[in-house]
């Protein structure tokens, strides 16, 4: 490690230790707010679990790279309190949306402990005679979270026209990623498989690179004022690489990380069929009956534990897993040179250099 990265990955985690108690201490104010105004057992004890689960160990990477942005960009605008309030509700809204990820993938942990639907059975299980009360009430659980990021919105203390611009790109963020979501749920399971399909690199850029590095950039940089197409465009380019590569580290991880350290079982991606860049490049590289032995037993819709062995193993064997990786290098190389392109001011270069380092670490 040079010294540049040893710094930069420090001053990224100085940022972090700066702004994600802030992110949390307003979380848990407005949850504390929302159980003392609560006129039913129900209601206290449910808005609690939905403050533990969005409290949970986590990056906090998007309200980050919004704050950053808006720091890195900010020409004279004051405002600062009411940027916290706009960054925790895109942490809220990824909480939203790590429900539904939760429910679709039938994913029993999130960050080590029980999803949110799961904790809902176990808690009201005894109920009800539906076997899905978990599923059910935590589906709407996630919308008393979409509206909880809706409030902090509304009650942050920024410009009416800076907050309607962020408010566009809000919705925008929002709709994007659930067309990626779709794409992703009518490419897992999947009934045959394209190894030319576009379909991976759509929901890496639809699930991933926009929702996660773009978008939030955008955010922080119409929030300071900013108006220059051009470089929103340098945003996108710089952002885009990233994304992807963030989104590919996943995908490794999703098959060779450890639990201990993912939050999540290293088996779930291949159970649930995930049709995504890795097994793409696992069957490119296949043919003849190897390929269609591999693709047979990735269709599958219950697999073994010696199915998800096989299919782990083919995708070394068949080089997939070191090409993925190859790719992911490639996708780092261009961020660091896009990030150049940026007219960020101060530290803002330097935390978003300590970013790139994080996603190019892939521990497997």
């Amino acid at each position: 490690m040079t010294k540049r990265e040893h710094n930069s990955r420090d001053i990224f985690r100085h940022f972090s230790a700066e702004y994600v108690p802030q992110i949390d201490g307003l979380i848990t104010g407005l949850f504390e707010q929302k159980i003392a105004a609560s006129d039913a057992m129900f209601m206290e004890e449910m808005y609690a679990a939905i403050s533990e689960f969005c409290l949970r160990d986590g990056k906090r990477i998007r309200p980050l790279l919004l704050i950053n942005s808006f720091n890195g960009y900010k020409r004279g605008f004051g405002g600062r309190a009411g940027i916290i309030n706009l960054a925790t509700a895109v942490e809220l809204m990824h909480s939203f949306l790590l429900v539904q990820d939760d429910i679709i993938d039938r994913s029993e942990l999130r960050r080590g402990k029980k999803s949110l639907h799961i904790l809902m059975n176990d808690m009201y299980g005894n109920l009800s005679l539906n076997p899905a009360i978990g599923t059910d009430i935590a589906s709407v659980l996630a919308d008393v979270i979409f509206s909880c990021a809706v409030e902090l919105i509304s009650g942050a203390d920024v410009r009416a026209a800076y907050k309607n611009r962020f408010l566009r790109v809000f919705s925008k963020t929002y709709e994007m990623t659930a067309w990626g979501q779709i794409l992703d749920s009518l490419c897992t399971m999947p009934s045959s498989i394209d190894p030319q399909s576009d379909a991976p690199m759509r929901i890496s850029l639809m699930k991933t690179a926009y929702y996660t590095m773009v978008y939030p950039m955008i955010m922080g940089y119409v929030l300071s004022g900013g108006r220059n197409e051009r470089e929103k465009k340098r945003i996108e380019n710089f952002g885009i690489p990233l994304g992807v590569a963030f989104q590919v580290r996943d995908d490794l991880l999703g098959v060779f990380g450890v639990e201990g350290d993912t939050g999540k079982p290293n088996d779930s991606d291949i159970k649930e069929g995930k049709f995504t860049l890795l097994v793409q490049n696992a069957v490119t590289n296949l043919s003849g009956n190897e390929r269609s032995k591999f693709t047979e037993c990735f269709l599958k819709a219950e697999k073994s534990h010696q199915d998800v062995e096989y299919i782990r193993q083919m995708i070394i064997d068949s080089g997939a897993m070191n090409d993925t990786i190859s790719r992911h290098k490639e996708l780092i190389d261009e961020a660091k040179l896009k990030l150049e392109e940026l007219a960020l001011t101060g530290r803002s270069r330097d935390v978003l250099c300590g970013v790139i380092e994080s996603v190019e670490d892939i521990p497997v």
